[in-house]
């Protein structure tokens, strides 16, 4: 029965069923005393068998069961071995096995095929101390009180002991006249033989040892010696009646010889003796009896008492389920009157489904279970109320009874209700709460914490429920911690920010408030702690960010005016690639082989002035590259000089540079990529060791790229960057290649090089293959697909192909005079005819005067007031159709659906290869002739 006080009700228990014991074996009387004992002892500990056996004459270590009650009702006598059963030890003192008492006992087939879990027996001795036989009690389920069970089969014994004693006086004197001396001697009763004059035939010791007087003061007296002379008359009577056969039987306050009372009891048993008829008379001390049965008359009047004074109401019910009794407190509590509630017809005032429930209850509790229930009823006036019922077996007047304990709980309920509901509220809000949330009381003990807190410091509720310690702060901040709950008990609302650690020594940022509150009628500081250690991460990157702004602004600042300069640069270098063009035409025609050299190196110049004022726009404008036909060891070769100063002079730098086929490649990002890995391999040696550069075909072999795990194969060419250095791990080595990783100090690398590399080298569509191993340095292995022929190769086949000449008219508009002029002559010399404009709204009044003069226009698309792109629109709008070449520096800012909007054949770069202007020229005017066949 849960939240049920059982050690209270344990010792009322225990005296009830004393009680009842005393009431038992003083109302069993008759020829059926000993069934009547077993089925007292039964009911009383609410067990399934009770018996009395005593040890049998006829064989030796066998028990004769003189009464057995089992199973609601007396069971026929048996005899059974002492030796294997728990009797035996009882047999020596009071035995008791609360549990598995069948597995202990197994050759006893009755407790196997009985189910029995517990046992209690008790000896039954004669006045000398001497084992008659035993009294015990089987239950089905364990001894939970075993000095109750003692105590109660300690009176009984007492009752049985001495019928035993009584019954084997009789049968002994009956059995045989030789036995008849010891046993009559033996009797721990009084026993006094009469013969038909009444006169005293013979007296036992135990007689003596009553009265006070020796055998010979008795013998022939015809008097009650022991009992008040007005007993006379009314004993000779009884007398007769028993020398007529019948058993009588008279209770006497008696005196001793020395003057004190005492109660006797007497029986009078026919016998004959000596072939006379006799009557024996066998007497006994019942002062103790009479003496518990007065304490049972004033417990009686206790009970009463006890009873009506209740604040719970009480209903005793008997074994027939019909109620006896009712206190005053059920008369409140339910409304009916006592006389009401004992009427037969009061079970029919009650609905059903109310009155079963507890007739129920009271059949369990006279099976001998303690019952405990919750029920719905109703008052007499119909109002619902909850009741708490509790009922209990009780042995009143000697019978088996049922007590009902009702408690009206229909407030506390209530109560309960509005304090559960509250509490679902409290531990709803409290669970779902994002933030770590943990519940001190005014020890600044934890009391609860909701899963936030678990998931914030990584510890179980068991491991901090109970806890005084503060589970965030680190050690130093413990002096703060009780300050500050202090405070929040004191009624002080606080707010701090300190920085703690997980369970698993991580640290965090947390911002902690602890308000005061009440919980459960005490004050308690409720403390609220939030991880900002992202939100501090996302402060000081915030800040990282706004310096990078800061720094990408100015460098946008600085990329402009790199625009700027490399645009008029660009016009310039135009105009001198021209000229060195159209003075190596004239020096073919001198045949002057030193001005041939001298115009070569000009041209060789220029061009690396016009790859250096891409990369100016590249950086200006944020590019892509542009890949062509590379050859990978002269790059290396000039990067080298570039790489020297950027390296300690402790550290070597080595070339091996072995022919190779061309590659596909942007120069720029090339180089990019060999500085990458140069300062990379730098970094690595700590200023010790050396780099080597390689250059060359790579042989043919299955690979693996090291950044992007796939395997390839073919032609390929293999720029190498290795050094001395300390090598690479392997758990750096797999992520070694993803953005921002890196194994540098805080502000010495931004984790960006290595992935810049695998970029570039997999958009040219090649691959990277690391071969490292601790302490053995690293080798990085760019590997590019091969293009074929080399670069040289291809020049002097451009360089062998014939001069074309050119037939049509064509417009040609840029706001840069000497680029202007240089393309009027340049045409010219291609047998062009050249109208010049040196502006778009020019351009666009000359076209639409004419607009079928013009067979092609080729247009700068930088130029003030109306650009280039506006341009071929409006030439568009004239005549469709008309081909347009645009050239620009910053051919990339045009989308190319915006020039296909705007009819543009086609895109050049300034500035702009003679000989790559002639193919398109070439092309668009051949399309044009075919169109007009």
């Amino acid at each position: 029965m849960e939240g049920f006080d059982w050690d209270r009700l344990r010792p009322l228990l225990r005296e009830d069923a004393l009680q009842a014991a005393s009431l038992a074996v003083s109302s069993a009387r008759g020829d059926r005393v000993f069934q009547e004992l077993t089925r007292y002892l039964a009911t009383i500990l609410g067990v399934q068998v009770a018996l009395v056996g005593r040890v049998s004459h006829d064989t030796p270590g066998t028990i004769q069961t003189l009464g057995v009650y089992g199973g609601g009702a007396y069971r026929e006598n048996f005899e059974y071995a002492l030796e294997v059963t728990p009797c035996r030890d009882a047999m020596r003192g009071f035995a008791v096995v609360p549990r598995d008492v069948a597995a202990l006992y197994p050759q006893d087939e009755f407790l196997a095929r009985f189910g029995a879990e517990g046992y209690a027996g008790y000896p039954l001795t004669d006045s000398a101390g001497r084992a008659l036989g035993v009294i015990a009690v089987v239950s089905r389920q364990p001894v939970d009180d075993p000095q109750l069970f003692e105590s109660v089969l300690k009176i009984f014994a007492v009752r049985a002991a001495a019928e035993l004693e009584s019954k084997n006086a009789v049968e002994a004197l009956a059995a045989s006249e030789e036995q008849y001396r010891a046993i009559f001697n033996a009797s721990a009763d009084s026993l006094v033989l009469r013969d038909a004059e009444v006169r005293v035939v013979d007296v036992n010791p135990a007689y003596e040892a009553m009265s006070g007087r020796r055998r010979e003061e008795a013998l022939g007296r015809s008097d009650l010696t022991m009992s008040p002379p007005e007993l006379n008359e009314h004993v000779k009577q009884l007398h007769a009646r028993a020398l007529a056969g019948e058993a009588v039987q008279f209770e006497a306050l008696a005196r001793r010889r020395d003057g004190s009372r005492f109660d006797i009891e007497t029986r009078g048993v026919p016998i004959l003796h000596q072939g006379r008829p006799h009557v024996l008379y066998i007497g006994r001390d019942i002062t103790a009896r009479k003496g518990r049965e007065e304490l049972l008359r004033a417990s009686e009047e206790q009970y009463r008492a006890i009873f009506d004074a209740s604040a719970d109401a009480l209903v005793l019910w008997d074994e027939d389920m019909k109620r006896v009794d009712v206190n005053p407190a059920y008369e409140r509590v339910y409304g009916y009157t006592r006389a009401e509630a004992l009427e037969p017809a009061y079970a029919d005032k009650v609905p059903s489904k109310y009155a079963e429930r507890r007739r129920e209850l009271v059949r369990r509790t006279l099976a001998g279970e303690r019952c405990h229930a919750e029920l719905d009823t109703l008052r007499k006036d119909g109002s619902a109320i909850q009741v708490e019922v509790r009922t209990i077996p009780i042995q009143h007047r000697g019978r088996p009874h049922v007590l009902a304990i009702s408690r009206d709980v229909t407030e506390r309920k209530r109560a309960e209700a509005a304090v559960r509901a509250s509490e679902e509220q409290y531990r709803a809000i409290f669970n779902a709460t994002a933030d770590a949330l943990v519940l001190r009381d005014a020890q600044a003990r934890v009391v609860d914490v909701n899963p936030a807190f678990l998931a914030i410091s990584g510890y179980t509720r068991e491991e901090v429920v109970g806890q005084s310690r503060w589970i965030f702060a680190l050690p130093e901040m413990a002096a703060l911690g009780s300050d500050m709950h202090r405070r929040v008990i004191g009624g002080e609302s606080v707010r701090f920010e300190i920085q703690g650690r997980r369970k698993d020594g991580a640290l965090l940022d947390i911002e902690m408030r602890a308000v005061p509150i009440r919980y459960r009628g005490e004050p308690h500081a409720l403390g609220m702690a939030r991880d900002i250690t992202a939100q501090k991460r996302a402060e000081a990157e915030r800040a990282h960010v706004e310096a990078q702004l800061r720094q990408a602004q100015k460098m946008e600042a600085i990329g402009q005016l790199t625009g700027g300069i490399a645009h008029d640069f660009n016009n310039i270098l135009q105009s001198v690639l021209g000229n060195l063009m159209l003075a190596g035409e004239r020096v073919e025609e001198l045949q002057d082989a030193k001005l041939a050299r001298y115009l070569e190196r000009a041209q060789l110049s220029a061009q690396r002035a016009r790859e250096l004022i891409q990369q100016m726009l590249t950086f200006s404008r944020g590019r892509r590259g542009e890949p062509r036909m590379l050859a990978l060891a002269p790059l290396v070769e000039e990067a080298a000089k570039l790489l020297r100063p950027m390296l300690p002079s402790t550290i070597e730098l080595a070339l091996d540079l072995r022919d190779a086929p061309a590659v596909r490649a942007d120069r720029v990002q090339a180089e990019q990529v060999l500085l990458n890995l140069c300062i990379n391999a730098r970094d690595a040696m700590q200023g010790q060791g050396s780099i080597s550069l390689s250059v060359g075909e790579s042989a043919p072999a299955d690979h693996v790229c090291t950044s992007c795990r796939q395997r390839f194969s073919g032609r390929l060419v293999e720029l190498a960057v290795s050094d001395t250095g300390p090598g690479i791990v392997p758990e750096v080595l797999d992520r070694m290649f993803e953005p921002f990783f890196s194994t540098k100090e805080v502000g010495k690398g931004s984790g960006m090089g290595l992935s810049m590399v695998h970029g570039i080298v997999h958009e040219h569509g090649g691959h990277v293959v690391v071969d490292t191993a601790p302490g053995q340095g690293a080798r990085f292995r760019v590997l590019l697909p091969a293009a074929g022929a080399s670069v040289a190769a291809e020049q002097k086949r451009a360089g062998a192909k014939a001069k074309p000449r050119l037939s049509g008219s064509i417009l040609v508009v840029d706001d840069e005079a000497m680029i202007l002029e240089f393309m009027g002559e340049l045409l010219a010399n291609w047998g062009l005819e050249v109208t010049l404009k040196s502006s778009g709204a020019e351009a666009r009044q000359a076209f639409a005067a004419e607009p079928q003069r013009f067979d092609l226009v080729l247009t700068d698309n930088t130029m003030p007031r109306l650009t280039g792109l506006e341009l071929a629109r409006q030439i568009r709008g004239i005549r469709p159709g008309t081909p347009v070449i645009l050239y620009t520096g910053y051919g990339e800012d045009i989308a190319a659906d915006a020039l296909a909007a705007a009819g543009v054949r086609a895109l050049a770069r300034k500035p702009v290869e003679p000989a790559e202007l002639l193919a398109l020229l070439a092309t668009h005017l051949q399309q044009i002739g075919n169109t007009l066949k």
